[in-house]
């Protein structure tokens, strides 16, 4: 087996795999949308009645032009750094699941109307590192007499269990496609070019009388070039062991640490299916 690293961005990367099944790869696909853990927004205490500014000497009614549940799930969608070394489910946390600094994170955010409230407004208790990543994403719109109020707690949880603590997203995975070309009797220099025309990614060039591929990579078996050369003279396939793994991250987790992390969850869990299959009598 053989890995080789096309692009790697702190958010994003893209691998060639060889020497994997299909069945493989996308395990590795599976596990990177369904078991990374990361921090989010679980649990939205909302203040209820009147807010009070002091420095105005105002009174704000606790209401914003959404209902508190749809607030509170933009909240739990913010994207929050998490370092899996330091933070742990609250199950297999030391303090018992009651709730420690090393299983949770409080946030708060207070602010009054006429404004928007941003994700750069919901502020950790303590530690600034672990800011939203995204400071700019809108939240809801407060109007004249309105306010938010309300204090949050951020566990860590994987996204089998909802959508907000998936860590990868745009995780594809593709074969490496073959683009075999062999002119066949009967196929005219007239087909050849209709051929390298009728490619909607433009890797088909035609020149001096012979038909090539300029980026096979770039191929989407869509075979629109089979179907143009009624003689055969072209043929697309797929490779059954080179593949091509593309996926971004939401910036918890740089797309290194979520590769890692895959790994070495798949390495666990088939360890813990050998050793089932060994304990059967």
């Amino acid at each position: 087996m053989a890995i080789t690293v096309q692009e790697l961005k702190p958010r994003s990367t893209a691998l060639e795999v060889e020497g994997m099944t299909a069945s493989q790869v996308n395990a590795i696909r599976r596990t990177l949308l369904s078991d990374v853990p990361k921090l989010a927004i679980e649990d939205v205490e909302f203040h209820l009645g009147p807010i009070r500014d002091e420095a105005t000497s105002k009174d704000y009614d606790s209401s914003t032009s959404m209902f508190d549940e749809a607030v509170a799930l933009r909240l739990g969608l913010l994207p929050i750094p998490t370092d899996l070394s330091q933070f742990r489910r609250k199950s297999e946390c030391e303090c018992g699941g009651a709730g420690c600094v090393h299983c949770q994170v409080m946030f708060s955010v207070d602010k009054k109307g006429p404004c928007t409230v941003y994700a750069k407004d919901v502020v950790p208790l303590g530690d600034s590192s672990l800011a939203i990543l995204e400071p700019d994403v809108p939240i809801v719109r407060l109007g004249a007499r309105q306010a938010l109020l309300a204090y949050m707690t951020a566990v860590v949880g994987t996204a089998r269990e909802h959508a907000k603590w998936q860590v990868a997203h745009g995780v594809g995975m593709y074969p490496r496609p073959h683009v075999k070309i062999a002119k066949k009797e009967g196929c005219t220099d007239a087909c050849l070019k209709r051929t390298a025309a009728s490619c909607p990614v433009k890797i088909l060039e035609f020149a001096g009388g012979k038909l090539s591929v300029t980026d096979e990579p770039k191929c989407i078996f869509c075979k629109a070039c089979e179907e143009v050369c009624e003689h055969g003279s072209i043929k697309v396939t797929a490779d059954e062991e080179d593949f091509f793994l593309r996926f971004e991250t939401d910036g918890s987790l740089t797309a290194r640490e979520a590769l890692r992390f895959s790994l070495k969850d798949l390495k666990r869990r088939f360890e813990e299916l050998r050793e089932a299959i060994q304990a059967i009598p």
